[in-house]
């Protein structure tokens, strides 16, 4: 803002990505630099290394009640669902405590490996070891708990719809996850805007295109409100940060460049 000289740097990030991401471009990596601080939404690499938080987060993964995926997501579903994780070598009986995220969870990473991408790879991952490297501190704009928790908080009805979708368009999925990759190496915002946020042709009943509706809020816009008001703390309180959260919050009508606008402040886009 006006009589300012706080500087944030913002860059939308994508979880997952191979060797052609990298070198990242001068200007991106003269930022990180210039910041004090990296700020993620998590400090995965944190998280990997504190085996009871791992353990604490499982555990919330899990039904504590008896019951198991199939009594909440059906047989029909479950023996699809099954059928396909098996074909990826990515199932086990053990697995049948867990609650939909989780599976969840399975899909995305076999989509990830199918499109040769790697986790690893990622943008927020680089950044976090680069940052541990050189002993920059690190923040985190949400926490893991917070993650897990509203992952865990949608009802059975919308675990059914996405494990569904996954089992129905699997491979449609591994495509649309390459061109999502090769778009954001373009820095293509019409395009990336247009596939992330570009309603699905597939048809919903008027509920289920409700909690689709409350999903999509809850994961991104409301978690966008959130994450511009961490940003404007760093602001108050006179931090250099080079931010790094997923691209799906970073653009969008009501995303976290256009709600800082709205306050006030001015935003830049670096082209290179």
């Amino acid at each position: 803002k006006d009589k300012s000289d706080t500087t944030i740097y913002l860059l939308g990030s994508i979880h997952a990505a191979d060797e052609t991401a990298y070198p990242l471009p001068e200007k991106v990596t003269e930022a990180f630099n210039e910041s004090e601080y990296l700020a993620v939404e998590v400090d995965i690499v944190k998280l990997t290394e504190d085996f009871d938080a791992q353990i604490s987060l499982a555990q919330k993964m899990m039904y504590s009640d008896g019951t198991t995926i199939k009594d909440h997501i059906g047989e029909e579903l479950y023996n699809s669902m099954v059928e396909v994780l098996k074909e990826k070598s990515s199932y086990s009986t053990l697995y049948d405590s867990y609650k939909p995220a989780f599976f969840e969870s399975l899909f995305e990473n076999e989509i990830i490996n199918d499109a040769n991408m790697n986790s690893n790879d990622g943008i927020d991952m680089h950044f976090l070891n680069l940052a541990k490297e050189n002993n920059k501190t690190i923040l985190e704009v949400e926490s893991a708990d917070f993650q897990y928790n509203l992952l865990l908080s949608f009802p059975d009805e919308l675990g059914k719809l996405n494990l569904q979708s996954y089992v129905d368009s699997y491979d449609e999925s591994v495509e649309e996850l390459s061109n999502l990759y090769e778009a954001w190496k373009k820095g293509d915002i019409v395009e990336l805007e247009k596939m992330l946020f570009e309603e699905s042709d597939t048809e919903y009943t008027e509920e289920q295109q409700k909690l689709i509706e409350d999903y999509n809020n809850a994961l991104i816009i409301d978690r966008n409100y959130n994450m511009a008001k961490v940003l404007e703390t760093y602001f108050d309180e006179e931090k250099n940060v080079f931010c790094v959260v997923g691209l799906g919050h970073v653009i969008g009508e009501e995303g976290i460049v256009q709600l800082l606008e709205k306050q006030g402040y001015k935003v830049e886009k670096i082209s290179y």
